[in-house]
């Protein structure tokens, strides 16, 4: 069974050895390309478990692939719908104050477990989502997946936009979320194969870049309008995606080649990284290879926990998804102007969250520059231990305001400088770099799989976070809900340190040796 050792980018290609292994007399020297740069070959034994036969040589001289007009295109048309999904997380900031008051657009004002149930749903439904479209993207592929994401996500605020009654509400919420959830598991999955691995790490991060445009959407006019004419605006991306997705947006190489379109795989492949036909023609050799190697592979979730490799591939990137939702993000999204309001200050709550949002944004794109240098694991450090120490102030702003020292008149700006070093410290490195780790060491045969499973437990948490945050920050206080946050983060900042490896740079078969070790 022939494996493929993906090697770095060289003058704008991918360049790749593979070696017949189905002989006992195989020729285990070192390979060379037509540049003269040694690889070493790479196998997987029986078990699924990933060795050497030498210890890997990087090439001596690496040359990036060229970062090419029709990648940016089609990221950025496939992120369209990461903008969609960040509208979800806080389109109920500005809403739920418009339900809770007199002009409430249902036939009566909503309580706090109502709110807090249409804040929270939308994570049952994100939970629900990786399952059903995580297997429909490796049926239908991934281009007319995401294509079919759009569509509940459509269906779910059209209804918000409509409808008087609350229950009504909550089936548009968990439509939506059903949407978004799909959006983190195929999109993450699809952008990693139609981009190299020296540019993976940084079109990851585009997904954050959008998601946090599209949580600023309802900070920045939610306040303004009403729900109706908020929920109408917020399907103005979903139908520019629809259309130029569908339109211009490729499938990915990966997927071509397994439904035997090579000449249409060659084509992309010449698009996406600028190489010339006969350089496409022996990446898309080394994918066929790929393919018939995994033909011989089981998939699915049995064979996500036989490999030592995959296991802990899994512990990685789902521990990562954990600590993002226990670090209290949604909580703090879709609450954030009842939280600035409970805070006493005398900022607006609209000024607040415009800030927050704005500030989002300019982190996140931070991130996307830095990450190929800095690494994934020393982001995700300093990104946990900034948010420990920027919620558990927070809490002690909480705290002494419960007890009404009379010092806090000195400290009035103490809760909102909080906020914003927690939105800084959050999405400079957990906000998007556990979706980028999620989408890079998982091997094809259970990547759907672990994706589905690792997404569905981080909404999953997400829904119990959201869902009992306004409930028990008035049964305990907002003090000790965020140090309960800040105490997780500082457990997070643990597990990163002692379990985490660096993924920068690697594919995934380097990943997996590492891993099996």
């Amino acid at each position: 069974m022939p494996q493929s050792n993906f090697g770095k980018p060289l003058n704008g290609q991918d360049v790749s050895i593979s070696l017949d292994i189905n002989t006992d007399k195989r020729d285990l020297t070192d390979q060379k390309d037509d540049t003269g740069v040694v690889y070493r070959p790479t196998t997987m034994d029986n078990h699924g478990k990933w060795k050497e036969s030498f210890q890997s040589l990087k090439p001596e001289k690496q040359v990036v692939s060229d970062d090419t007009f029709f990648l940016y295109r089609t990221t950025f048309l496939g992120n369209l719908l990461a903008f969609a999904g960040g509208i979800g997380f806080s389109w109920s900031s500005p809403v739920l104050p418009k339900l809770q008051g007199t002009d409430t657009p249902l036939s009566s004002q909503i309580d706090a477990s109502q709110a807090s149930l249409i804040a929270s749903i939308l994570c049952i439904g994100a939970a629900i989502g990786p399952f059903l479209f995580g297997f429909s993207a490796d049926k239908i592929g991934r281009k007319k997946t995401l294509i079919a994401i759009s569509l509940p996500m459509t269906a779910g605020m059209t209804f918000l936009a409509f409808t008087n009654k609350v229950e009504i509400y909550y089936l548009g919420r968990l439509l939506y979320g059903i949407g978004t959830g799909g959006i983190f598991t195929v999109l993450t999955m699809y952008t990693g194969e139609i981009t190299s691995d020296s540019n993976r790490g940084k079109f990851s991060c585009i997904l954050g870049i959008f998601v946090a445009l599209g949580v600023l959407y309802p900070f920045a006019i939610g306040s303004f309008l009403t729900v109706k004419i908020l929920c109408l605006s917020c399907l103005l991306p979903l139908q520019i995606f629809l259309i130029f997705f569908t339109l211009y947006a490729p499938d990915s190489p990966s997927y071509l080649v397994r439904n035997s379109q090579y000449q249409e795989a060659e084509k992309v492949l010449v698009n996406l990284r600028s190489i010339s036909c006969e350089q496409a023609q022996k990446h898309v050799t080394e994918l066929q290879k790929i393919e018939e190697h995994q033909r011989h592979l089981k998939g699915g979730i049995v064979e996500l926990f036989r490999s030592r490799g995959t296991r802990k591939a899994f512990i990685i990137a789902t521990g990562l998804l954990i600590l993002q939702q226990f670090s209290g993000i949604n909580a703090v999204t879709g609450f954030l102007e009842n939280i600035v309001i409970a805070t006493g200050s005398s900022i607006p709550p609209e000024i607040v969250t415009m800030a927050v949002g704005i500030i989002q944004v300019i982190t996140v794109w931070v991130t996307s520059v830095v990450i190929e240098k800095l690494g994934r694991k020393l982001l995700l450090l300093a990104s946990t231990l900034g948010s420990a120490v920027s919620i558990v102030l927070l809490g002690l702003y909480f705290f002494l305001q419960q007890h009404q020292f009379a010092m806090l008149v000195y400290f009035w700006w103490l809760p909102i400088a909080c906020l914003l070093l927690y939105i800084v410290s959050f999405n400079f490195g957990l906000g998007s770099v556990p979706w980028t780790v999620l989408s890079e060491v998982f091997p094809d045969n259970v990547k759907s799989s672990a994706s589905a499973i690792a997404s569905a437990t981080c909404f999953g948490i997400s829904f119990v976070v959201t869902l009992v945050f306004p409930i028990l920050s008035e049964a305990l206080g907002m003090a000790q809900l965020f140090w309960v946050f800040g105490g997780c983060c500082v457990l997070g900042a643990i597990f990163i340190q002692l379990v985490m490896i660096e993924t920068k740079g690697k594919n995934v078969t380097e990943i997996q040796e590492i891993l099996s070790k």
